[in-house]
């Protein structure tokens, strides 16, 4: 394997001579710096608000792994264990957490840096992969200029948790560029580093495994060989083919595939669907609606000739020898591959890593502006500059979005830091909070990266959630007006509002709004009016006031029970029909032996129940008609047997929630 010419210049053997390539030479160092600057800077104006974007969603659950080192001084279990659907992603999500929070807290600035010089690296990797394909520096030029404008990167600019989808592309592009130099030069030692690479790049994100078979598109559509040196060139790949099999069946063992919930595959007919659905999402934003109907209509012809253009080039290219827009083809069917059975879990954000490929194709058609016709460049010019018409707004509207989204969980998780500060061991109520901020923060445990377990809604902020919602995390958060008002009275909350920039404690104002509307409790009042909460989160140290003195204290949520315990209950306006116990039980326990689980109502026995082993987390409903008729409350005496004594206490069963339901 003879070394060839490693100017950046020059195609590497390119399959055909491709059309319009100047010489890299003939431009000057300034000009060339420009060349690889200009895409970089373009990357930091249009995403400009993703460097101030704060932590949301799925971040906290990362930012909690630091508390969960420092508890479990476990670093291998958190950093290597399957989570989030089962994946393994130690790098783009563990590390890059772990680290950067070690650091820096939650100052969310340098994971920003971070990802931004991330997707810079991928922005220099492309313009030289296409400028190395295509010998043409407006090709090479154009292709990062057109993945960047693309709407998918806006999630993945603005969101800490897509930095995968930053970090997996830049894996496989310099894999592919140390391979694609091993093939100029023939030196082992960039075929290794290639191997290096490939291996590391799995710690960052499945897609990964796909990089053989772009290696081999290359071999095949990207470089000019005989026969028998393209043969022998894939029977090389073949040892990387058997690397990314061993890892997906490893991988499937660790984290067996999910069989239902959202992240469940379905290989069906609805493949193509979610197919031509990211097809559409790559040539035209997402979020269409929000142009109007008119641009609609634009953008959806804009979508089906351009589809028909991109055919009739591949086509062209094909037929005259030039086998690159296979390769970019390749590029994108492979890597959008993974996420195609995903039906449920459809998501512009995951065209990421796909999109290069589409932009490396658009960008070889522009690299021929300079020799084509004037019909082939006034259709190829429309059609980038309706791209960009489309692709622009909807990008900076959207990055700002989620800035604005970010901000508001800003003030939110940063208040309630500040709040439990000037009032220590008390819980926070939080007051006025949108169904958006709720499913930025509270749905995805936004305080436990601080170690806050004991913040809460308010009933009316409760109202507020979708009904679509987890009702386990919703009614797990949100007080029950009862609740909220004994906890007052008792001096064991403080309520605040959230404002446009800041908390602001409403404790005193809150407590005169409920007392023209509940009743005061400060005892479990018997009066005929008084109705008591239907639900009773038995970890919640708030609602010990329905428990019995027989309970453990609570912990993290959660709370022990010994062979016996009691608690009272409300019962819903219109009678309730069952009663809903939900609780766990170490497996240690189980394996000595299964629990048997009674439930009494005035000292008669209304339910009865075992838990076995694997079943640590139990759920069980019990019938509880014509029991209840007229009651407002019910008193319960929850029975468990046996128990495991330890240093002179009993331990039964581990409880969260009771409840009676309608």
């Amino acid at each position: 394997m003879s070394p060839q010419s490693s100017e950046p210049g020059s195609p590497a053997s390119p399959n055909a001579p491709w059309p319009g390539a100047p010489a890299w030479s003939t431009l000057p160092p300034a000009a060339r710096a420009a060349w690889w600057l200009l895409p970089v800077c373009f990357l930091l104006w249009l995403y400009r608000d993703g460097l101030s974007a704060w932590f949301i969603a799925d971040d906290f659950a990362w930012l909690s792994l630091l508390r969960l080192v420092h508890l479990r001084h476990d670093l291998l279990h958190e950093m290597f264990a399957p989570m989030a659907q089962g994946t393994i992603r130690p790098w783009s999500e563990r590390g890059y957490f772990l680290v950067l929070e070690a650091l820096f807290g939650l100052d969310s600035l340098p994971f920003r840096i971070v990802a931004f010089a991330t997707a810079a690296a991928d922005v220099l990797l492309i313009a030289w992969l296409t400028l190395r394909a295509t010998g043409s520096r407006i090709a090479g030029f154009a292709a990062p200029i057109l993945w960047i404008a693309n709407s998918a990167l806006v999630r993945t600019m603005t969101w800490s948790s897509a930095y995968n989808e930053l970090l997996c592309p830049l894996f496989l592009l310099s894999a592919l560029a140390f391979y694609i130099r091993y093939l100029e030069t023939g030196r082992r030692a960039l075929w290794w580093s290639q191997v290096a690479v490939f291996v590391i790049g799995f710690g960052a994100l499945e897609i990964n495994v796909v990089y053989p078979a772009i290696a081999a598109a290359w071999v095949i559509f990207g470089v000019q060989s005989e026969p028998k040196q393209r043969n022998r060139r894939l029977l090389g790949l073949v040892p990387l083919a058997g690397i990314s099999i061993a890892y997906f069946v490893l991988h499937r063992l660790a984290a067996p595939l999910p069989a239902t919930g959202a992240y469940a595959l379905h290989f069906d007919s609805s493949i193509f669907k979610t197919l031509a659905l990211y097809w559409k999402w790559t040539l035209a934003p997402e979020a269409t609606r929000g142009l109007g109907h008119r641009h609609i209509l634009v953008v959806n012809t804009f979508l089906i000739a351009s589809s028909l253009a991109l055919v009739w080039f591949v086509v062209r290219e094909s037929s005259s020898g030039r086998l690159l827009p296979l390769f970019c083809l390749t590029w994108f069917a492979a890597t959008l591959a993974p996420v195609l059975p995903l039906a449920d879990h459809r998501s512009d954000y995951y065209l990421t890593i796909p999109a290069i490929g589409i932009a490396m194709l658009v960008g070889a058609a522009l690299g021929q502006l300079i020799t084509a016709s004037w019909l082939y460049r006034a259709s190829v010019v429309l059609a980038v500059s309706v791209y960009l018409w489309a692709m622009l707004p909807v990008t900076l509207s959207d990055t700002h979005w989620w800035l604005l989204k970010s901000l508001q969980v800003r003030t939110l998780v940063l208040g309630v830091q500040s709040a439990r500060a000037s009032h220590p061991g008390k819980a926070i109520a939080v007051d006025s909070v949108t169904a958006d901020q709720y499913n930025f923060s509270f749905a995805d445990a936004a305080f436990s990266a601080n170690g806050f377990n004991d913040v809460y809604l308010t009933p009316e902020s409760g109202l507020n959630v979708d009904p679509r919602a987890d009702p386990a995390i919703r009614d797990t958060v949100t007080l029950a007006p009862d609740v909220i008002s004994h906890a007052i009275s008792h001096n064991e909350v403080v309520v605040y509002s959230l404002e446009s920039d800041h908390l602001r404690n409403i404790t005193e104002g809150y407590a005169r709004r409920l007392s023209g509307r509940l009743s005061d409790r400060l005892t479990v009042g018997l009066a005929a009016s008084v109705r008591l909460p239907t639900r009773v989160d038995v970890g919640n140290i708030l609602y010990s006031w329905l428990l019995g003195p027989t309970w453990l204290p609570p912990e993290s949520g959660i709370r022990w029970m010994p062979g016996s315990a009691t608690l009272r209950l409300g019962v819903p306006e219109n009678g309730g029909s069952r009663l809903e116990l939900e609780g766990y039980c170490p497996e240690a326990q189980l394996l000595a032996a299964s629990r048997h689980l009674m439930v009494l109502v005035d000292g008669a026995v209304v339910g009865e129940t075992r838990i076995y082993d694997p079943e640590s987390n139990f759920r069980r409903l019990f019938p509880m008609s014509g029991l209840l008729a007229g009651r407002e409350f019910v008193d319960l005496e929850i029975r468990v047997d046996p128990v495991n004594r330890k240093d002179g206490q009993d331990y039964g069963l581990v409880f969260g929630k009771v409840a009676v339901l309608p």
